[in-house]
């Protein structure tokens, strides 16, 4: 009888033991997911700061390159070189504005509303004809404190020899690739090349986003132009 109640005692001892782990490794996640949010927005003032400091100095080249440009005694090579650090200037000003709104996006979305979103989907022209660049931005809401994970499909649309036609990722990778694999909790930033065949005229392109777990939503498509662009080297 002795053994039956030690072995309940046992029983219930460890039922309490397991439950205070898992408060422990919940705490746990919600302080870390704190953590990394707050460096998140710690990263975005740094950049809001940086951005007032681009733009003063910018004013004050602009300022000096008037008074520069009202001298009759100014050297044309100094005046060069004020214009050129102020290119330079505006560049990096232009960087850093669009490095605040890609964190402003994260931290405060406009809309509010929760889920994994595309942020920024772009095609640039590569070295090659028929060659692009791609770079994909998916975000989802900041409260969100656990990854998501899942894959991006591709359907670029078409036409060749006046056909209509359809190609997936791998027939415009060397690897042959068939999907995007992404895992993150905050953002993620997916790079890479393709190249389409020299006979196909490409006119848009889908994108097909799919997480990974029981719950999950439907895929998230979305559509985009093809860009009429040119090789880099302007062929």
């Amino acid at each position: 009888m002795q053994l039956s109640y030690l072995k309940q005692f046992v029983i219930i001892l460890a039922g309490g033991l397991i439950c205070l782990l898992a408060w422990w490794l919940y705490d746990f996640g919600k302080l870390k997911g704190a953590v990394e949010l707050e460096s998140l927005r710690d990263e975005y003032a740094l950049l809001v700061q940086q951005n007032e400091r681009i733009v003063e100095a910018n004013s004050a080249l602009r300022e000096q390159g008037a008074i520069l440009d009202r001298s009759s005694q100014i050297d044309r090579q100094a005046a060069e070189e004020v214009q050129n650090e102020l290119g330079a200037l505006q560049e990096e000003l232009h960087a850093a504005r669009d490095e605040i709104e890609f964190y402003r996006g994260i931290v405060a979305p406009g809309d509010g509303k929760p889920g994994l979103r595309i942020h920024r989907f772009t095609l640039s022209a590569g070295t090659q004809p028929g060659e692009f660049d791609y770079d994909l931005v998916l975000t989802q809401l900041k409260k969100n404190d656990r990854h998501v994970s899942g894959r991006v499909g591709w359907k670029i649309s078409g036409k060749r020899e006046g056909e209509s036609e359809e190609l997936d990722l791998a027939a415009v990778t060397e690897t042959g690739t068939e999907y995007l694999d992404f895992r993150f909790r905050y953002f993620q930033r997916l790079t890479g090349v393709i190249s389409l065949p020299g006979d196909f005229q490409a006119e848009e392109v889908t994108l097909s986003i799919s997480t990974t777990g029981k719950d999950a939503p439907e895929p998230l498509l979305q559509e985009f132009d093809w860009p009429d662009t040119e090789t880099k080297d302007g062929r």
